[in-house]
């Protein structure tokens, strides 16, 4: 089955040392010039920006250590934008598809632009008996979250769709204490059911359910 949607496009990227889910939240300042021109034009154009992990080189010795970006990214919408300052700017993005990063090239401005191919969204798929843990451990952040009225600074947003296998494997991959490898392999997964299997295994294996409450 090919996971690609439509021809390659063109897309500014914002490189960041964390990992974007689709329909997550990410709180970005913005201050850079680069950045703060990209936010004007996806603005303006009513376009999205990616999102892709920095993954410095292991192998390499030099103290300039290229960048290299995850090969999955995710789309990210502008959904709140406060010019604090004249080069200053909070900006609140959600995040909408993944995409396959095809090839990145840096601007004269320092700005990186890569070409992507859109991965298709997870097809609706129920929480299946042996994952009703991990659903319902994510139910009870969620409680959590609500009840100290901190759902501002969630990093996910409404609808809470705790019976579908995408969407409590996205938030539970954004919520653990794991890695930036093993995220960016958990966003790779294109069966949500796949996904959901390996966070629930990281959660037994690791026993965070009980650090995830505490």
């Amino acid at each position: 089955m090919n996971n690609l949607n439509a021809s390659p496009r063109k897309i500014p990227l914002f490189p960041l040392g964390t990992v974007l889910f689709p329909d997550g939240v990410i709180a970005l300042k913005i201050f850079e010039a680069r950045y703060l021109d990209m936010i004007k034009q996806c603005l303006r154009e009513k376009t999205e920006f990616g999102v892709v992990s920095i993954i410095k080189n292991q192998d390499s010795h030099e103290e300039n250590v290229s960048l290299y970006f995850s090969k999955i990214g995710t789309l990210a919408q502008i959904e709140d934008f406060d010019p604090v300052q004249p080069a200053l700017y909070m900006t609140k993005s959600y995040g909408t598809q993944r995409f396959q990063l095809l090839s990145s090239q840096q601007e004269a401005n320092g700005l990186w632009m890569g070409e992507i191919a859109l991965l298709e969204n997870d097809p609706i798929t129920p929480i299946p008996k042996e994952h009703q843990k991990s659903a319902q451990l994510l139910d009870e952040i969620i409680s959590v979250i609500q009840s100290q009225d901190l759902l501002g600074d969630a990093p996910f947003k409404k609808p809470f769709k705790v019976d579908d296998c995408g969407w409590v494997s996205n938030r539970l991959a954004e919520l653990l204490p794991i890695s930036l490898v093993q995220k960016n392999h958990l966003l790779a997964q294109t069966n949500p059911r796949i996904r959901l299997d390996l966070i629930s295994e990281i959660i037994e294996d690791d026993d965070l359910r009980n650090q995830m409450m505490h």
